[in-house]
């Protein structure tokens, strides 16, 4: 990849100049700048099977057929939606044991969810373990805030749960290519440094990359929205920017501290604050359920 006819080794601080954490970041964030403007930034390719389900379900003369063949294709993949059907989201007393009949309980959009989930889960790969490790903890996060997302969406009519819990899934993916970027190009960053170049490109990144899967503006509008706890909206009608938005500030314990009453998400979704400040421990039940489809362990969250 080159930047203005210079590869990029050519201008990159070596590892011992470390005259300053901010000419560090202002290198690289020049970097990653240069690199947007020229569509020259390596963004992540979508899962191909993901991609293969989602052309397959928009598709409305698509067989439950085609989907089992193309999906048994990957057995590592049809173990997962096999184990997401028998989960405790589903209250049937009978499990399933074939991909036929976990199909048909998922449903086409919670079933693209999972694979999503999944799939993507083997984006989040780097040989340098501070960055590694911030790749599972941005994973990690990323599916608690699709769980409870899920669990924010089924109590509005007008909204998806399966649609909100994609929305939680990749509300902070812009984060993943810098992440890999530095890992690629700059491995001696710490944690300060990958934190700010996260913070100025994560949105303007993660836009990029959702446009680039064709994923539909209510997603895109996601990313760059969930942050701000003073957004308008043209409706009194919460949508998804404004669930994510409120599932990301319950979080680790954050609900306590946040002024709720300043969230004009909290009020379009019709939460008052003892009610944000109570909502996981009034819906653990629920969220135990969307948790278990998408296989989130219990531990990761202590």
């Amino acid at each position: 990849m080159d930047i203005a006819g210079q590869p990029f080794n050519a201008i990159h601080l070596p590892p011992h100049a470390h005259t300053g954490t901010e000419q560090a970041i202002a290198t690289v964030a020049a970097e990653v700048r240069a690199a947007l403007m020229a569509n020259q930034l390596d963004l992540p390719t979508q899962p191909e099977i993901a991609r293969k389900i989602q052309y397959s379900i928009d598709d409305h003369n698509v067989s439950a057929d085609e989907l089992v063949h193309l999906i048994s294709a990957c057995p590592a993949i049809s173990m997962h939606i096999i184990r997401a059907a028998n989960s405790t989201a589903f209250a049937y007393d009978i499990p399933v044991s074939s991909l036929r009949s976990a199909i048909s309980r998922l449903g086409y959009r919670r079933l693209y969810n999972i694979i999503m989930s999944v799939t993507t889960n083997n984006l989040f790969k780097a040989k340098s373990p501070l960055i590694k490790q911030q790749l599972k903890e941005l994973w990690e996060h990323s599916r608690e805030v699709a769980a409870i997302s899920y669990v924010l969406a089924r109590q509005h009519k007008h909204l998806k749960p399966e649609q909100a819990m994609l929305a939680g899934m990749v509300h902070d993916i812009g984060a993943l290519p810098l992440y890999l970027y530095a890992d690629r190009h700059h491995s001696y960053f710490d944690q300060e440094m990958l934190g700010e170049l996260v913070c100025r490109f994560s949105a303007t990144v993660g836009t990029s990359l959702l446009q680039t899967w064709n994923f539909p503006d209510t997603l895109v509008e996601v990313i760059a929205g969930h942050e701000n706890l003073q957004r308008a909206s043209n409706s009194d009608l919460a949508d998804y920017v404004d669930v994510v938005t409120m599932a990301n500030l319950q979080i680790q314990g954050a609900a306590k501290f946040v002024a709720w009453n300043n969230v004009l998400a909290a009020e379009r979704l019709g939460y008052s604050t003892a009610g944000c400040q109570n909502f996981l421990s009034h819906h653990a039940d629920q969220l135990a359920e969307a948790r278990g489809m998408l296989q989130v362990s219990t531990t990761t969250l202590q």
